[in-house]
């Protein structure tokens, strides 16, 4: 990861800071690897090569006043845009953001408006999971300043990277995720909070999701706790 893209990084969590909207998004995708090392006795590092930051909008009805994200955005250098109706935010070639939404009931994969941020999201089942193990944690950005940000459970996050597996593409992106997981795995194996959590997740899964587990760890000689 570049120094500028770091900095970038930690410029955002300070503007949706100021902006109250770190209590509303959870970080996902693999940006959240970046934040997880502290969360692990062992010497856990992300290899993170990306510019895709994900921010998961936990609820959409709240609040209720209107926070300007948009706007907030463009003063720290990024340009707004819409891709396929979804909105997206681009800063120079080091980021690119995006929000998403889970869905309920028996709705379907689309767009969600976020009401709130005035600002159309994609709506994603594959990231319930996620909403459902959150973790807050407390850490320091690189120019001191401390921020309380919220991001899903290691165990959870490298369940949902198993479950969505099959349907990512291209090929490169399969791959690299699967290298994610095993080196993920290989640090929850060493630790008991992070094994017993990886064992409360698994035990919220329904047979068509332990089926599509099975099927991925086995083409990929995968080994869960």
């Amino acid at each position: 990861m570049r120094k500028e893209q770091e900095e970038a990084f930690w410029q955002t969590i300070k503007a949706f800071d100021e902006i109250g909207l770190l209590r509303h998004v959870m970080i996902i995708g693999s940006w959240a690897e970046y934040l997880f090392p502290p969360l692990f006795k062992t010497d856990f590092m992300p290899n993170l090569r990306t510019r895709d930051v994900d921010f998961f909008y936990r609820n959409i009805n709240i609040p209720k006043e209107k926070i300007n994200v948009v706007q907030k955005l463009k003063n720290i250098g990024y340009i707004y845009d819409e891709v396929d109706g979804i909105s997206r935010f681009y800063k120079e070639d080091l980021l690119e953001l995006e929000f998403l939404t889970r869905v309920l009931g028996a709705g379907t994969d689309g767009k969600v408006n976020i009401k709130p941020l005035g600002i159309t999201s994609e709506g994603l089942r594959a990231i319930n999971i996620l909403s459902d193990f959150a973790r807050e944690i407390e850490t320091t950005a690189t120019d001191g300043e401390k921020y309380t940000l919220i991001i899903p459970e290691p165990s959870a996050y490298v369940i949902q990277k198993i479950l969505t597996n099959p349907a990512r593409e291209p090929q490169e992106k399969r791959a690299k995720d699967i290298v994610a997981v095993k080196e993920l795995l290989y640090h929850i194996e060493k630790s008991t909070e992070h094994k017993t959590k990886f064992s409360e997740v698994y035990k919220t899964l329904s047979v068509k999701q332990l089926k599509i587990i099975k099927q991925v760890c086995e083409e990929n000689q995968i080994v869960l706790p």
